[in-house]
């Protein structure tokens, strides 16, 4: 299982950073005409493959996915869970996916060239990190035994 969730953790990671290649040559535009995601105006939606129902699905998963973030951390560091590298690398992937959701949210522009295909699995997998998080924070909810 633990293996299963890096492994998630770690494609989503990939998607996200290679996501983010097209967003150098945004130079130059006015970026205060882009609607946010809670906004209710009607206007055009000036990205091909990231759609608002992409941005509102990880917007709503960042919102559960982020207290529970916060929950593991403490837990881990209060039951001793800092000394398992496994555990550490679990939560700095999910504190990395969460930073880099909000930059997407934030600005759709940061996913770049990607593909409609991509931006479903990018959505996926954030869903799938979600449904994994309890599970992490059952386990550091223990007192680490080395």
């Amino acid at each position: 299982m633990k293996k299963l969730l890096v492994l998630m953790m770690a494609i989503v990671m990939m998607l996200s950073i290679a996501a983010c290649g097209g967003a150098d040559n945004q130079e130059g535009e006015e970026t205060n005409t882009t609607p946010g995601v809670n906004s209710t105006e009607e206007t055009e939606w000036p990205y091909e493959n990231v759609t608002r129902e992409h941005i509102q699905a990880i917007s709503d998963v960042l919102a559960e996915l982020e207290p529970l973030y916060n929950q593991a951390a403490a837990l881990a560091i209060e039951n001793g869970w800092e000394a398992d590298e496994t555990t550490v690398q679990e939560l700095n992937t999910v504190y990395a996916l969460i930073d880099a959701g909000k930059h997407g949210v934030e600005d759709p522009s940061e996913y770049g060239e990607i593909s409609k295909e991509n931006m479903d699995a990018v959505v996926e997998q954030y869903q799938v990190i979600l449904g994994a998080m309890p599970d992490l924070v059952t386990k550091v909810s223990e007192t680490y035994e080395q």
